[in-house]
């Protein structure tokens, strides 16, 4: 995150502060909240709930219960599909005696998400107290348990001092923010690699000159970026004459390529007979279909140039657009580098362009030599994408058994299909590999994750509008989770979305109030 972004969320986060810091009303007074007014003379404590179900989040703030005195609640309730205030509907406050009396407290939104329901309970007792969200595509109940509704003149419990940091609810509502509960979860271990994308087997041709001569100056020449489809007319060449008239030159090329051509199909044949045997790797089908595709292009080459030659020397005329050489993509892909312009003079073999699959990638990996022993046990891997979810990847088709000498590492390769995530060729990437049995521990999303000089920390929900800061320390990971084996319980609430906003509002010297203008 860069630092112009940082001081505008800091500058949200405390633009947003004050507007939530007035708690000056009585509970007496209409149109009161109930919030900490413990300062004041007389006035009773505040209980906060904080309580989550799978539909929605509740966080309710109300004065300690006395009988025969009446005080005003705050209910803030957020949709947890998207973390979104609750806009519509009515917040029902239900208190249940011993006795069997059941009495209903409700009311409908005073602002986006804030509910103020007035409560006034004549007979001291204990009662069991729910709130139900009543609400067009949310109906929810959040069960809270025993509350003690006092006797006039009783001793009251104190309100509890809680050091935490404060992220009020306008604040999550306002900005991108999100939690979620810690729970168990099965991952493999892994070790992270560097890896590279490149173009599969038979995805990558080098397009060279089959003749000394001179391009087209009327043909349009691709751009790097243009897609190309098997066949299409990349370029055409006019040969030097001389270089035509040598008969029996181009016919033992053919000959030669043609023989070429046979030897490389009975090549790949074979290879497929025993990969189905399974007594050869699918590395070396690749290869000998890779040579197949070259030996193909050689011929077709030749074919080009012998026909050319026939054409020519049975030309009385000699017609220049029958003697051109025309070279053509040799399957559907992109042009990713051009060496020649229109009109231009070229030898045999200069390297005119380049043609690349993208759909179709392998993806590399490079092994430390020290980790090179546990490729066996590599059952599948993911790639990590900044910013992106992680990309699952099946098991590797191929492992080097060589060491490079001097990086001192080994590859490790994946098959992928390129056409969703669109990758781009010789993209530098992030792989994971799976090693080992399975785990089942405590989880979170990688995403809750901070970077706090240099330790990894999560901040934890506490209550509806409280966070705490914990330390973490971190196990395996995969699909974008990743094991805590210190610091986090499972039930406990994490925030993953807008994390680092919490940790800003932590480093904010600016201390907000804890009510709200209602």
């Amino acid at each position: 995150m860069n630092r112009t972004y940082t001081f505008l969320l800091l500058a949200i986060l405390l633009g947003l502060m004050p507007a939530c810091g007035d708690h000056g009303h009585s509970h007496d007074q209409p149109g009161a909240d109930a919030h900490d007014q413990s300062g004041l003379e007389g006035e009773r404590p505040t209980v906060a709930v904080t309580h989550w179900t799978d539909r929605s989040e509740l966080f309710m703030e109300y004065p300690v219960f006395v009988a025969g005195e009446g005080g005003r609640s705050a209910i803030h309730v957020t949709d947890l599909t998207d973390f979104s205030p609750l806009v519509t509907g009515e917040a029902v406050v239900v208190l249940r005696g011993d006795d069997g009396r059941v009495l209903e407290f409700r009311d409908g939104p005073s602002r986006p998400g804030i509910f103020g329901v007035d409560l006034e309970v004549e007979r001291a007792g204990v009662y069991e107290m729910s709130l139900r969200v009543e609400a067009p595509g949310l109906q929810d109940v959040h069960e809270l348990g025993p509350v003690t509704v006092y006797a006039s003149g009783a001793t009251l419990p104190a309100e509890e001092e809680r050091e935490a940091i404060s992220f009020l609810k306008e604040q999550q509502w306002a900005l991108e923010f999100g939690t979620t509960a810690v729970a168990a979860r099965g991952i493999r271990p892994g070790v992270t690699v560097p890896a590279t994308v490149q173009p599969r087997a038979g995805g990558d041709a080098l397009m060279t000159a089959p003749v000394p001569g001179r391009v087209d100056p009327t043909a349009r020449v691709p751009v790097p970026g243009a897609r190309v489809r098997t066949g299409a007319m990349l370029a055409r060449i006019t040969p030097r004459s001389d270089d035509l008239r040598d008969a029996a030159g181009l016919r033992a090329a053919l000959v030669e390529s043609e023989q070429s051509h046979v030897l490389a199909v009975q090549e790949r044949d074979r290879a497929e007979r025993l990969v189905e045997a399974r007594a050869l790797p699918t590395r070396r089908l690749d290869e000998a279909k890779a040579v197949v595709a070259t030996s193909k292009a050689g011929l077709d080459a030749a074919q080009e140039r012998w026909s050319r030659f026939q054409s020519l020397s049975q030309s009385a005329d000699g017609d220049a657009e029958a003697a051109m050489f025309v070279m053509r993509a040799p399957f559907d892909g992109v042009v990713s580098e051009v060496r020649f312009a229109a009109g231009a003079s070229v030898e045999a073999n200069d390297l005119l362009m380049r043609i690349v699959d993208p759909d179709r990638v392998h993806v590399v990996g490079s092994v430390p030599e020290s980790l090179a022993a546990r490729l066996g046990t590599v059952a599948a891997g993911e790639l990590i994408l900044d910013g992106q979810s992680p990309l699952s990847l099946d098991k590797p088709f191929a492992t080097n058994p060589v060491i490079d000498p001097t990086a001192r590492t080994t590859e490790i390769r994946f098959a992928l299909d390129n056409r969703r995530p669109k990758l781009r060729i010789g993209q530098a990437v992030r792989l994971r590999l799976f090693v080992g049995d399975e785990e089942s521990m405590a989880a979170i999303p990688e995403s809750a994750v901070v970077d706090d000089g240099g330790r990894p920390v999560v901040f934890v929900q506490t209550g509806g509008e409280s966070f705490e800061r914990r330390p973490v320390r971190l196990g395996g990971a995969a699909d974008g989770y990743v094991h805590v084996v210190e610091g986090v319980k499972p039930g406990e609430r994490v925030v993953h979305h807008g994390a680092y906003l919490v940790r800003l509002a932590s480093m904010s010297t600016q201390i907000p109030a804890h009510g709200h203008a209602h």
